[in-house]
This record gives C-alpha cells, sequence and structure tokens, in this order.
C-alpha cells in the first residue's frame, strides 16, 4: 500500500526535463535579445563618445606584432597598430552582442513553437511562474546593476575608457529586471495568503 503511494507522488522525468528546457529557453532567449538591444546601444555611445568610451585600450597598451599585423591587414584605413586594434575591438564589441540578439530571437522563435505544440498535448512547458519570476528579477536585476557600476567604475578610474561596454548593456538588463520584478510582484499579491491556527 505504502509503495502504490509512493509510486503515484513520482514525477515522471519527462515532466520535469520539459517545463526546465523551456523556461531555459525563454530566458536564454531574453538574454540574448537584451544582449542584442546593448549592441545598439553600444553603437550609439561608441558614435558619440568614440571608439575608446567602449574599448578599454590606450597607447600604453601591450599589442603583439603578430595581432598588430593581423589588424593592419584588415584595416587599410588605419595607420597604426593602435588605431587598427581600437577599430577591431569596437566592432567586436557591437557584433557580437548583435549576433546574440539574433540568435535570442531564433531561441523566443523556437520557445513559441514548442510551447505551443506542448499546450496542444496539455503538457505544461514552463516551471511554475512564481519560481521563475523571483529568479528571473534576482539574475537581471544584479546584473544590471553590475554592469552599471563597472561602467560608472570606469567613467571614474579609466577616464571614461570602455564605459560603454557596462553602460550599454546594464539598461537591457535592468529593463528586464523591472520587467519579472512588476510579474513578481503581480503573483505576491494574488497568491492567497494561507493561515495556520496551532491546536
Amino acid at each position: 500500500m505504502v509503495e502504490d503511494e509512493a509510486a503515484g507522488r513520482v514525477i515522471p522525468l519527462g515532466a520535469l526535463l520539459r517545463p526546465t528546457f523551456g523556461t531555459a529557453l525563454l530566458l536564454g532567449g531574453l538574454t540574448g535579445v537584451a544582449a542584442g538591444i546593448s549592441g545598439l546601444i553600444t553603437a550609439i555611445m561608441g558614435y558619440l563618445g568614440g571608439s575608446t568610451f567602449i574599448v578599454n585600450i590606450s597607447h600604453s597598451t601591450y599589442l603583439s606584432p603578430s595581432d598588430c599585423a593581423r589588424w593592419l591587414s584588415q584595416n587599410h584605413s588605419t595607420h597604426s597598430c593602435y588605431q587598427a586594434a581600437l577599430q577591431d575591438w569596437s566592432f567586436e564589441a557591437v557584433a557580437y552582442r548583435i549576433a546574440a540578439g539574433v540568435t535570442g530571437i531564433q531561441m523566443l522563435l523556437a520557445y513559441l513553437g514548442l510551447r505551443r505544440r506542448s499546450s496542444a498535448k496539455q503538457l505544461p512547458f514552463n516551471l511554475p511562474r512564481h519560481s521563475v519570476d523571483a529568479v528571473a528579477f534576482v539574475a537581471f536585476a544584479g546584473i544590471g546593476v553590475w554592469l552599471a557600476g563597472m561602467g560608472v567604475d570606469s567613467l571614474v578610474v579609466s577616464a571614461g575608457r570602455g564605459a560603454g561596454r557596462g553602460l550599454g548593456t546594464a539598461p537591457a538588463m535592468l529593463a528586464l529586471g523591472a520587467i519579472f520584478g512588476w510579474r513578481l510582484i503581480a503573483d505576491l499579491r494574488t497568491t492567497p495568503v494561507r493561515t495556520f491556527v496551532w491546536k
């Protein structure tokens, strides 16, 4: 009798893996989209503040001869290794974020398609909303605050060199943190309050 009750409480592995995968796909996609948006913001900051605003490099930074040769061969408009490295690194700082944004959109499209298929079969494709909102709020808000702090630190300590990397990424992360924070507050407001009576 006890074994039958225990067997009834066992959750199939697929019932755990499916919503875990779905939630990871959703949060990963949102992170990628946020990175893509940060790429656009970083590009604007680089245009307004110069490449050194998004790349922490100075004339005293060591640049190996082999790297210098590669950068100069790829960019004939530059006249020094420093300028070539600056152009290359600032381009990568934006391009990688844009690529992450494209990947994030693909992940969200895959998430929507798989969730629709799971809903048709009446199968859950997400972990409980309360848990997801709490974890996402802490993660996105924490990362956003940390990146903003890095950007401000670069403004103060490094005369703004590389500040755009943190300041360009922080807004999108903080926006996601605010959205999930708002959802979490809504979750807590709609959750029934349970009272316990001691006997």
